[in-house]
C-alpha cells in the first residue's frame, strides 16, 4: 500500500474517507469543520474508491460510488483518465460506476454527470436491481438518466473488468428507507483482493460475514463513529462503533483500513488518543490518494 501507482497491474485508489456530509460538514461550526472552512488543507472528501487497470491504453477506470465531491475526485484520476477524445480541455469519462446504495454520499455525485456538467454518454452504472429501479424513477434526473446505461448486478455474480480483475456485489445490512438495498464490493485482482464496505448497521447482523471475508487481503470498512458521545444525545445511528469493528476483526487475518468517518470522529486527529490506540492494534485510517495494489 503506497501512493505510487503501478503501471503493470491493477490497483485501487482511495478517493475520500468521509461520511456522506464530508469535511467540512454543511452548517457545522465545530472546531474541525471551522478549521476546514478556513483552510481547505484541512478538508476531506466523501468516501469513494476507484479501480484502475493501467495495462489498457488509456487506463481503464471504474468508480465505486458517486459522491458530492465527484468533480474533485475525478481530478485525482486525471492522469489515468486522460483527455476527452473530442474535447481537449476535458477529462475522458470513467469506464463505469458501481453504486453501493442510495444514500446521499453514494449517489449525490450523479448530478455532476448530467448535461449541465460532465455530460457523460452511455456510462455503465452498476448496482442492485432495486436501486437502479429507484434511480430510473427520478423524474428530475431524466436528462441525466438518458445518458446512463443502468446495468443491474445481482449479488454474487462476477463482473469481469479484465480477465484477472473481477468485482462481486456482497449484500450487507444497512438502513434502507427507499428499498434500494446496500452492497459491499469484493474486488479480486491478479495478486490481491479487497472488500470495500463503507456502510453497515452492525457486524452481528451480517450473517454472511465469514463467507464474504474468506480470502480477502484488505478490508476497507465503515468507521463512521468512534463512540456514542459523538451523537450529542441523539438516538444511535445505524453504524458499528469503531471499538466494535476492531473487536470483530481482531480474530481475522485481513489488513484493516477504516473509512467513511463522520466529521466528529476523533480518528481524524493524528495526535488523538483514539488514533494512538488504533496504531497499537496495527490498524490504519485510509488516506485519500492511497494506492492498494491488486
Amino acid at each position: 500500500m503506497s501512493a505510487t501507482r503501478p503501471t503493470d497491474r491493477p490497483y485501487a485508489l482511495v478517493l475520500g474517507i468521509m461520511q456522506d456530509g464530508g469535511l467540512p460538514h454543511a452548517g457545522c461550526r465545530c472546531p474541525r469543520c471551522a478549521a476546514a472552512q478556513a483552510d481547505p488543507r484541512h478538508s476531506q472528501f466523501v468516501a469513494a474508491l476507484a479501480l484502475v487497470d493501467p495495462r489498457r491504453q488509456p487506463a481503464a477506470v471504474w468508480l465505486i460510488d458517486a459522491t458530492p465531491d465527484l468533480p474533485s475526485q475525478l481530478n485525482l484520476l486525471a492522469q489515468e483518465l486522460g483527455p476527452h477524445p473530442r474535447r481537449a480541455a476535458r477529462l475522458r469519462q470513467p469506464d463505469g460506476l458501481l453504486l453501493t446504495h442510495a444514500h446521499m454520499g453514494h449517489t449525490g455525485g450523479l448530478v455532476h454527470l448530467g448535461p449541465e456538467s460532465m455530460d457523460v454518454r452511455q456510462l455503465p452504472v452498476y448496482g442492485s436491481g432495486r436501486l437502479l429501479v429507484q434511480l430510473g424513477q427520478m423524474t428530475l434526473w431524466q436528462p441525466l438518466l438518458r445518458n446512463l446505461d443502468l446495468r443491474p448486478l445481482p449479488a454474487g455474480q462476477p463482473l469481469a473488468l479484465a480477465a484477472d480483475l473481477t468485482v462481486r456485489a456482497v449484500p450487507v445490512p444497512h438502513r434502507d428507507e427507499v428499498g434500494g438495498d446496500t452492497v459491499a464490493y469484493h474486488v479480486s485482482g491478479p495478486q490481491r483482493s479487497l472488500l470495500y464496505l463503507p456502510d453497515i448497521d452492525a457486524w452481528s447482523d451480517w450473517n454472511e460475514a465469514d463467507v464474504s471475508l474468506t480470502g480477502v487481503d484488505v478490508a476497507l470498512v465503515d468507521a463512521t463513529f468512534y463512540s456514542a458521545t459523538e451523537l450529542g444525545g441523539r438516538p444511535p445511528v445505524a453504524h458499528p462503533l469503531v471499538p466494535a469493528t476492531l473487536a470483530f476483526f481482531a480474530r481475522r487475518s485481513q489488513r484493516l483500513l477504516l473509512t467513511h468517518l463522520n466529521h466528529t470522529n476523533p480518528l481524524l486527529d493524528n495526535a488523538s488518543e483514539a488514533r494512538r490506540m488504533l496504531a497499537q492494534q496495527g490498524v490504519q485510517v485510509a488516506a485519500t490518494g492511497q494506492v492498494l495494489g491488486l
